[in-house]
């Protein structure tokens, strides 16, 4: 609990009664276990570096007691968080130095609080806790109208400000996208400073930004555009995009030639080279060098593995790579028996090469929200083949116990592959019959006069590759009809109802979730530099960084765009968080 000595006078709004309040603390346990909840509730945030130098250590000595009063406000709100308490957590949110920022993360804070206690079956506090996130989340997108209205730029720098709440160093759209706040990324503000940092702030606009890139336009200004446009995230995003396209189709003539599988290290040709460079560098860009000059920019970011793979982008591209550098082992190996293997592996990478490329027309308005429903449709796709698996193996393992009685020899070991293994043959037939082949010759056994099998044991269980003859029996017939019934009319209608219910969602939301998708495009693109340039690019900036002057607040931002000093980002919003309490007390009353 808190102790009576911190709750004492909490309606207090004196500054010097505050540090007085904070003195009288005399131990922190309780703040730094509230802080350390907030922390694992916000899985995804950056946490603070707690490893500061000397003199970072002196400057806050300096303003301790500012500091404190600070604190004082943010562990309070924690306190009212953790009890639910909406008219306290409004109070001492009002009181917060960055109401924008710790409405954001009370959301988030209260939305996965919400999830747990749904797993936990607590169906009250789960409405509770969600209603409770919603308010927060209404009062930020409020704030955010209110400081739009007022002062555009300070309200673009202020989203994409850094700063420490609760010992987490993070900023609000950074808080907002890693929580799924799709409102707040598609506010008006948010994507006007998204399409500043796409545009390099040389257009609002593509056919705009296409003009810069030519030189369009009159006066000294038109070649400040021009060097802005080329060196934007977009044109870095569109050369990426042209290299990957290029790629494929190297890949693609790859796969189609004849890969020779002796001397596979001098037998390399050009488009082999070319894909395995273009590999190897994207997973330097990928892994290594964005970490390494995040680590000698002292903004080593300490992101779970979990929150990491969650981003299926991230994914896909790991998958490709270690697909592509298994099949190139294998290719080393230079064995015969293993060259179908290494085909199979690089036409798998291939397919997931492609799924990649798709990424590309998220940032398209017409493009993106189809991307989105097919990756909505595959995750329902994915839940729902458990049932579709449940029901194959049941229809499968019916047919085969009726259609070869008494067969020991489920798994050949006679120096033969698991391509021979009758679980697939279990599986095979209703599987197929889901899409409309029925194999009815094969079900009454009109195939077995063609010479393609044997109803002698000795030889099917010898062989593998020969058949074993089915022996028909009325049963399995029966088994067809009430499978084909169970199957085609209702689970794939089922399916088809799911997916028509996933697209009218999307649909009916496509401008927000497009808008909120297209953050972590603009995000990712805004940090990296396009393939094969990212080397010597890359150790560019970090010199160019490293020696250039710089400012005070250059550290604060999330990501490269408009940042204004950080003392007035707080002056700008410290008036209007009372302003939104007010109004939600007058609405309230009748």
């Amino acid at each position: 609990g808190v102790s009576a000595t911190r709750c004492r006078n909490i309606w207090c709004t004196c500054n010097n009664h505050s540090n007085q309040v904070c003195k009288m603390i005399s131990d922190p346990e309780v703040t730094n276990n509230a802080r350390q909840l907030c922390s694992i509730l916000l899985t995804s945030s950056e946490i603070a570096d707690r490893d500061k130098g000397k003199n970072e250590e002196a400057d806050r000595d300096k303003g301790k007691n500012e500091d404190l009063s600070k604190d004082l406000y943010q562990d309070l709100l924690a306190w009212a968080l953790f009890a639910n308490r909406k008219e306290l957590a409004g109070v001492f949110w009002s009181k917060c130095e960055n109401p924008l920022l710790t409405a954001i993360m009370a959301s988030s804070v209260l939305k996965n609080m919400a999830t747990k206690v749904h797993t936990g079956k607590d169906r009250k506090l789960h409405e509770d806790l969600t209603q409770h996130s919603r308010l927060f989340e209404k009062r930020a997108l409020e704030l955010q109208n209110i400081l739009y209205d007022e002062d555009e730029k300070g309200c673009m720098s202020l989203v994409n400000s850094v700063d420490d709440i609760w010992g987490m160093s993070v900023g609000p759209i950074e808080c907002a996208y890693e929580n799924g706040m799709v409102d707040v990324i598609g506010h008006p503000c948010v994507q006007r400073l998204l399409s500043k940092i796409w545009y390099n702030d040389s257009a609002v606009q593509f056919p705009q930004w296409f003009k810069s890139l030519c030189c369009y336009g009159r006066g000294h200004r038109r070649f400040e555009n021009m060097k802005k446009a080329w060196s934007s995230p977009a044109m870095t995003f569109a050369v990426h995009y042209f290299v990957v396209l290029v790629l494929l189709v190297i890949y693609s003539a790859f796969i189609l030639m004849d890969i020779k599988s002796e001397n596979a290290l001098r037998g390399i040709g050009a488009y082999e080279f070319m894909l395995h460079f273009w590999i190897l560098l994207d997973l330097l860009e990928e892994v290594l060098l964005r970490h390494l000059r995040s680590f000698l920019l002292f903004k080593m970011p300490k992101v779970r593995l979990v929150a990491y793979l969650k981003d299926f982008w991230k994914l896909l591209a790991w998958l490709s790579y270690i697909i592509i550098i298994a099949a190139f082992m294998v290719r080393i190996v230079s064995a015969d028996e293993y060259k179908r293997t290494e085909i199979r592996l690089y036409s798998l990478g291939l397919f997931i090469m492609y799924m990649r490329f798709l990424k590309s027309m998220l940032v398209l308005t017409y493009f993106g929200p189809k991307i989105i429903m097919i990756g909505k449709m595959l995750k329902e796709l994915i839940q729902f083949s458990w049932i579709l698996f449940i029901f194959i193996m049941c229809a499968g393992v019916l047919y085969h116990s009726n259609m070869y009685p008494h067969h020991y020899d489920m798994w050949p070991s006679h120096g033969t592959g698991a391509h021979y293994w009758r679980l697939w043959k279990i599986m095979s037939l209703p599987y197929w019959q889901i899409y409309g082949e029925l194999f009815l010759d094969d079900l009454k056994g009109e195939n077995n006069s063609n010479g393609s099998c044997t109803f002698i044991q000795s030889e099917w269980e010898s062989d593998p590759s020969i058949e074993r003859c089915v022996e028909y029996d009325w049963a399995i017939m029966i088994i067809a009809a009430i499978y084909m019934l169970l199957s085609n009319l209702l689970l794939v209608n089922l399916v088809i109802a799911l997916f028509s219910y996933r697209f009218e969602e999307v649909q009916n939301n496509s401008d927000r979730l497009w808008k909120f998708w297209r953050y972590s495009i603009i995000s990712d693109y805004s940090k990296r530099f396009p393939i094969p340039l990212n080397v010597p690019l890359h150790i560019f900036d970090v010199i160019r960084t490293l020696y250039r002057p710089k400012r005070a607040y250059d550290h604060k931002k999330c990501i490269d765009g408009t940042c204004l000093p950080f003392d007035l980002l707080i002056d700008i919003q410290s008036k209007h968080a009372a302003r939104c309490l007010f109004e939600e007390k007058n609405e309230k009353t009748p």
